[in-house]
């Protein structure tokens, strides 16, 4: 009688315990079930917003009319417009962002003085170096398009296509255009030949506060000088080649002392890099970081912190 009972007990024990363990899965599929609705419904939300985004930037000109000159007599609103569509651009994919700046260049295209005067504000945010909307991209949609144009003839139309020539050269995914340089020991150099992971190359004038102020940065980086001191089997993480492509020769040599030894410092001596501008040196500092095969990663990036954020992201090991 009590062995009957034990096993009594111990089946009901077994019925409770696969009760409890079924109970458990079904628990734990609603949860999973409830997690995945919410991470769909998150990123349907998500897509929902992007795509509310896009179609309101893709119209944002609508309304706007392009043929008012009287209104532009006061820009500062459409100024203020125009600064808010380019803020928003990012928003869109590049294509899709380059396709819209062209359609607002089309625009325009129906009243010169409206055509002129958005050209110039495009240049002005989009072209010069200073400025926090700069994008080269986008610029080079703006001139393509206006290039088209019956507005811009004759001597109107050199410095627009010179822009256009300087822009296309050495873009973010092609290969950086190669150069000899020299170096303190009178032995050349070519850029190709530097065997690294990254290439942070950067281009400077001597007498240039700016170029002093980055290169500053660059010798206190923790980040830099980490990627420099890690080496791997057979290939530097990080190569920092400075290129001084104006002022003499001497005055080159003199500053180079006080530049970290570990840094590769050449000298234009062949002027190749101003003469046949194989570079677009609109200003000093211009930095570039490039790729194991010297394609380009960051094209004149608007802060040192930029290029460090980005080895950071790729190597979090470092």
């Amino acid at each position: 009688m009590n062995k009957r009972r034990l096993r009594l007990l111990h089946l009901l024990r077994l019925v409770i315990h696969q009760k409890y363990i079924r109970l458990l899965y079904i628990t734990l599929g609603v949860f999973l079930l409830l997690c995945t609705c919410s991470a769909n419904s998150g990123e349907s939300n998500a897509m929902a917003k992007q795509q509310k985004d896009s179609i309101l930037i893709e119209r944002f000109w609508d309304t706007y009319d392009f043929t008012d000159t009287i209104r532009l007599s006061s820009s500062a609103t459409t100024e203020r417009m125009l600064v808010d569509y380019l803020s928003q651009l990012s928003e869109l994919t590049e294509e899709r962002a380059c396709e819209n700046i062209r359609r607002l260049v089309l625009k325009t295209k129906v009243n010169k003085v409206v055509n002129r005067w958005f050209l110039q504000r495009l240049e002005h945010h989009l072209y010069e170096p200073d400025s926090s909307l700069r994008n080269d991209s986008y610029y080079i949609s703006v001139l393509e398009e206006a290039l088209t144009s019956g507005h811009l003839d004759g001597m109107m139309r050199i410095r627009p296509l010179y822009q256009l020539k300087m822009l296309k050269k050495n873009r973010i995914g092609i290969k950086a255009a190669d150069f000899t340089f020299i170096l303190s020991t009178g032995e050349f150099q070519k850029l190709w030949d530097v065997s690294a992971k990254y290439t942070l190359l950067l281009f400077y004038d001597p007498d240039c506060i700016y170029c002093r102020q980055s290169m500053m940065e660059l010798s206190e980086s923790s980040v830099i000088n980490s990627f420099l001191q890690h080496s791997g089997l057979s290939l530097s993480q990080l190569a920092l080649v400075t290129i001084c492509t104006e002022g003499e020769m001497d005055a080159w040599k003199e500053y180079q002392q006080s530049l970290p030894s570990v840094w590769i410092n050449g000298y234009d001596v062949r002027k190749v890099l101003t003469e046949k501008e194989l570079y677009f040196l609109r200003s000093l500092p211009s930095i570039y970081l490039l790729g194991e095969d010297k394609q380009v990663l960051l094209k004149e990036p608007s802060s040192i912190g930029e290029v460090t954020g980005y080895l950071l992201n790729k190597y979090d090991d470092i």
